[in-house]
Order: C-alpha cells, then sequence, then structure tokens
C-alpha cells in the first residue's frame, strides 16, 4: 500500500471519523445502551484481528509466512490488551493499549509498509487492527476517563521489553521476524535509527522516550488515577 496514497487516506480519514464519533458518544452519552454495544463492538474488532487477517491471506490466497503463525507483533498484543481493557475494565491492559498504540501502532498506521493495497481482504484486516488499537488507545482516557496510574511509563516500558526478549526468542527459534528484531519494517520509521542490531537499543530507548511524553498530559492537566478499576 503506497504510504499516503488514495486508498490510505480514505482509510485514516474513516479512522478519524470514527475515533471522534466513538468519543463524543461516550462522552455525551456514557450510560447509553448503544455506547456499550459500540465498545463490545470494538473489543471484539480487536480479539478478532488476528484470526481474521489469517482468515484475509487463505481467502486472497496469500502465503502465510513464519512472521504471521502467531500474534506475536507488538500490534497483535496490542489489541489483546485493548480487548482486556474495554471488556474487564483492566489496569494494566489499558496502559499497555495507551502506550503501546499510541508510540508504536499509530507508527505503523502511518506507515503501513506490510499492508496489501486495495481493495484485498488483507488490507480491511490490517486497518481493523491497527485502526482498532489506535481508536482504543484514545477512547479510552478521553471516552471512558482512564488515567495511568503511577508509574506506568516505567510498568509500559518493562512489559515492553519483557516482549521484546519474548519476541526474541520466538524469532531465534523459528527464523520469524516478529517485533521487527530480526531487520526493519520496509519504508518505516526505522529507516532513521541505524543499521541491525544497533536500532533495537535505539528502539528501547526511544520508547521509553515516548512513553514519557505520551504521560504529559496527565501530568499536566492532572485527573484522578485508573478509573477503571
Amino acid at each position: 500500500l503506497p504510504p499516503f496514497g488514495s486508498a490510505h487516506l480514505k482509510a485514516l480519514g474513516v479512522n478519524s471519523l470514527l475515533t471522534v464519533l466513538l468519543i463524543l458518544a461516550a462522552r455525551f452519552y456514557p450510560r447509553a445502551r448503544f455506547v456499550g454495544w459500540l465498545q463490545v463492538l470494538l473489543a471484539m474488532l480487536l480479539i478478532s484481528s488476528y484470526p481474521a487477517k489469517i482468515l484475509a491471506r487463505f481467502w486472497a490466497d496469500i502465503e502465510i509466512t513464519r512472521d504471521m503463525m502467531f500474534p506475536l507483533h507488538l500490534c497483535d498484543m496490542a489489541a489483546i490488551t485493548g480487548f482486556f481493557a474495554l471488556v474487564f475494565r483492566h489496569r494494566l491492559a489499558a496502559e499497555l493499549t495507551y502506550f503501546w498504540g499510541l508510540a508504536g501502532t499509530f507508527q505503523a498506521l502511518l506507515t503501513p509498509s506490510t499492508c496489501f493495497d486495495y481493495p484485498s481482504p488483507a488490507f480491511f484486516t490490517f486497518f481493523q487492527l491497527h485502526s482498532g488499537v489506535v481508536i482504543a488507545a484514545l477512547y479510552l482516557p478521553i471516552g471512558l476517563g482512564w488515567r495511568p496510574a503511577r508509574g506506568a511509563v516505567l510498568r509500559a516500558w518493562r512489559w515492553g521489553l519483557g516482549y521484546m526478549v519474548l519476541a526474541g526468542a520466538v524469532n531465534l527459534g523459528i527464523g520469524s521476524n516478529y517485533g521487527f528484531l530480526r531487520e526493519k519494517a520496509e519504508a518505516s520509521l526505522m529507516d532513521f535509527i541505524g543499521p541491525w542490531p544497533a536500532y533495537i537499543g535505539v528502539m528501547a530507548v526511544l520508547a521509553l522516550a515516548f512513553f514519557a511524553i505520551l504521560a504529559l498530559p496527565f501530568r499536566l492537566f492532572g485527573g484522578r488515577e485508573d478509573t477503571l478499576s
């Protein structure tokens, strides 16, 4: 999919519109039944994004590579945490969805190097996953009023390091590229952070910096912590 081509811009436009509508619905009609159903729908789209991705590739006769065998890309993990945050109001899941979603998945949404072009079924499942994670990451604090608990930045970062260890171990075992730890995603911001393996360390440092920036609005504007619990 050409970045910022017609299909990409239209998908981003739909993503933005859905985000605004869902947040406004939650803000103005917090107790309305339809808002609850919309939230459930978002959770279902997140948890079904991986099987939908696999089915789309079967449907379009696209090879299922080792990089797709398991839901082990960071965006897949953020979709799972988003489901638990929305359905079970899980504090840690909300933190991971917010920080991972806006620091990682949002970048993938802007530079869709692994996305097939419209109208491939894989095009729709790509945006089901990535748009769904970003919408959930914004909906939790703005729509539901969730706030990260103290220490959330370091907690999300440590879990991110744990994810890198897990993805690296799987990559070593089956020769996959989960987390883009063996080679960079094509046409992404990774192009600007050095060669392998140095860029892995740079990514870890940048993640901590991005998490700290994402926590700033809560520090500046305050509010009660962790209203999901």
